[in-house]
């Protein structure tokens, strides 16, 4: 009997801290992921244009602002040029804001062909992303998501 209260007492400390562990790795880093279209040729696509950006309460737009000079960074350090007329790719953002201003929830950069409109790639960031210049927190989630943009 004491055995398998020792083990249930082992048991248990193991899964809270697995638990509490998890749960701090979450706090205060936002997660990014990406997907595309594996049959879409992004070699051959070389300029992008910006959409308007569509958030899923107000808009922002200091916030909107940031992420496209953000981005506009690493997109143009990946070798692709903004071009308004007859873009290759058209990239817009969406994002929920936070109800207490200065941080989003979430944060897509959203990638379509130019012909069709049909989306080839997303990059998503979740959880608290600050977005005051102070806090410096913006510029490394923007360059996260790009950083597997283009795909391989």
């Amino acid at each position: 009997m004491r055995t398998i209260l020792r083990s249930s007492a082992a048991l248990t400390a193991i899964i809270l801290i697995f638990l509490t562990v998890a749960g701090c790795a979450g706090i205060g880093s936002p997660t990014t992921t990406y997907s595309y279209d594996p049959l879409f040729s992004f070699p051959g696509s070389k300029t992008y244009r910006w959409a308007d950006a569509k958030p899923t309460s107000w808009r922002d737009p200091l916030v909107e602002a940031n992420v496209r000079f953000l981005a506009d960074r690493e997109l143009q350090a990946k070798g692709l040029t903004p071009q308004l007329d007859k873009a290759a790719l058209v990239v817009w953002m969406s994002y929920e804001s936070s109800p207490n201003g200065y941080e989003l929830r979430a944060l897509s950069l959203n990638v379509t062909g130019a012909e069709g409109n049909a989306l080839v790639w997303r990059g998503l960031a979740a959880g608290a992303i600050r977005t005051d210049a102070a806090a410096g927190e913006l510029p490394k989630v923007v360059a996260g998501m790009l950083a597997s943009f283009p795909p391989k």
